[in-house]
């Protein structure tokens, strides 16, 4: 990968901190050392010795036994992302080849979820699946430690739930369709793997057997869906219940009640219409703050407009993040790590040295927070072009902000500047479709990368 020795070291100790937290006992270091023996034994077999190698490193950065599956998995392909998208070199064509390493693997990470694969997925993904459950089909012995660190890690789940909880998944797992992906491991450790599980499902099941009778009912509710589902109803009607009969005996309570709720989702339509910051062109000259904020869009591709107001948000903020809003379920024609780069290149060329760019594939507020930033910038031609597209993302972040309980990032307008006023990616993107000049619409010194980053695919 030709990684920086800087980085190396930068992101080794992010690694080596998390794998020797002390809620881990199997998740550990040797856990990955374990792996990386696996995939030295199945080096002939392996097409993609990179990838392969970033999943194992990456797969359990992130383990909370607490927020469980698949929690976990999608925040360890979030942070191998971060680890991607700083230290993986742009290659040539720039983020090309990056962006479909880093797909791929993130894939992978969130795979190891379920340990599933699908038709499509080739054999390193399988091999990479397999490497992980390979701790299922080794000696009894091997087996038990294993078992018993996994107990560990689930200290505050209490005995008999988890007896009966995993019991349950072994018995399942040891009796289904095949456990290994790959023909290789079908072979070596199907056949051990399904007789440790039985084995120690029997175990599980007889602790469970020998609970109290008061630790048995309570595992049983709690590992009831049938309950869970009817105590999900039973919950909105106690609710409705308890506010009619509110109403009945209390009306005072009541109405001060729905006056509080009418108050609050007033204050929220007021913030909503008129509560966010507008910039308008010419930007005043103001003194940089020490504030974070970022401007997200899809530079799909950036240009000139979106120099000019990360040009003045760099003069009034220590530090500005242009952030690639991603779509994860759509396909782009040219990779939002691709456009990362063209981003990255220009900005250079702009001396704007204080503005980073970052790819984000979820809720944008998220990665704000993330960062500790505070404002949100969206770029706006006018309200009657943009105005009410731009009002509604403002809604969901707003409302989705306050629905997981957070204090709301504030959104903030920034105008484009009039005279790059009929500058955009539409425009550029029509341009490169008919082969036209566009050193007016990008710095001249970039053209060539766009044009070659948005060629016709053959």
């Amino acid at each position: 990968l030709e990684v920086s020795v800087e980085r190396q070291e930068k992101w080794w100790a992010v690694l080596e901190g998390r794998h020797c937290e002390p809620q881990r006992h199997y998740h550990t270091l040797e856990h990955l050392s374990e792996l990386f023996d696996h995939m030295d034994r199945h080096s002939t077999s392996i097409s993609d010795a990179t990838a392969v190698s970033l999943a194992i490193f990456f797969h359990d950065a992130v383990y909370e036994p607490k927020k469980g599956s698949p929690k976990n998995e999608q925040d360890s392909a979030i942070l191998f992302d971060f680890f991607g998208q700083e230290a993986v070199p742009p290659g040539d064509p720039p983020g090309l080849a990056k962006g479909e390493l880093i797909s791929k693997v993130r894939r992978w990470i969130v795979q190891t979820a379920s340990h599933k694969v699908s038709d499509g997925d080739d054999e390193d993904c399988k091999l990479f699946m397999d490497f992980d459950m390979a701790i299922l089909g080794t000696s009894w012995e091997r087996y038990e430690l294993y078992a018993q660190q996994v107990r560990k890690e689930y200290c505050h789940v209490p005995e008999a739930v988890f007896c009966k909880a995993r019991a349950a998944f072994l018995s399942a797992t040891a009796s289904g369709p095949a456990i290994y992906a790959s023909a290789a491991f079908r072979e070596s450790h199907e056949k051990v793997a399904r007789e440790n599980m039985a084995r120690e499902a029997a175990v599980l099941s007889d602790k469970f057997s020998k609970s109290g009778l008061l630790a048995r009912l309570c595992a049983e509710v709690a590992l009831s869906e049938t309950l869970k589902k009817r105590g999900k109803t039973a919950g909105k009607g106690a609710a409705a219940t308890a506010s009619l009969a509110l109403l009945a005996f209390q009306p005072h309570l009541a109405l001060g009640g729905f006056g509080a709720l009418a108050a609050g989702l007033a204050l929220f339509g007021l913030r909503l219409a008129v509560g966010a910051k507008y910039v308008r062109h010419p930007y005043r000259e103001q003194r940089a703050n020490a504030e974070t904020v970022i401007l997200a869009g899809s530079y799909n591709p950036p240009h000139l407009g979106h120099l000019e107001m990360l040009r003045y948000l760099s003069k009034t903020h220590k530090k500005v993040v242009a952030v690639i809003g991603v779509n994860p379920n759509k396909k782009y024609d040219v990779s939002a790590y691709q456009r990362q780069e063209l981003l990255r290149s220009m900005l250079r060329e702009s001396g704007l040295a204080n503005v980073e760019v970052a790819v984000w594939g979820s809720i944008i507020f998220m990665y704000a927070r993330s960062i500790g930033a505070s404002v949100m910038y969206r770029g706006i031609r006018t309200w009657k072009e943009d105005g009410r597209g731009e009002k509604y993302l403002e809604f969901q972040n707003l409302f989705y902000q306050l629905l997981f309980g957070f204090w709301p990032i504030p959104t903030a307008y920034l105008q484009g500047a009039p005279a790059l006023s009929n500058v955009s990616s539409t425009l550029l993107r029509k341009r490169l479709a008919e082969g036209s000049g566009i050193s007016d619409l990008v710095p001249e010194a970039c053209a060539g990368a766009v044009q070659q980053a948005y060629a016709p695919k053959a």
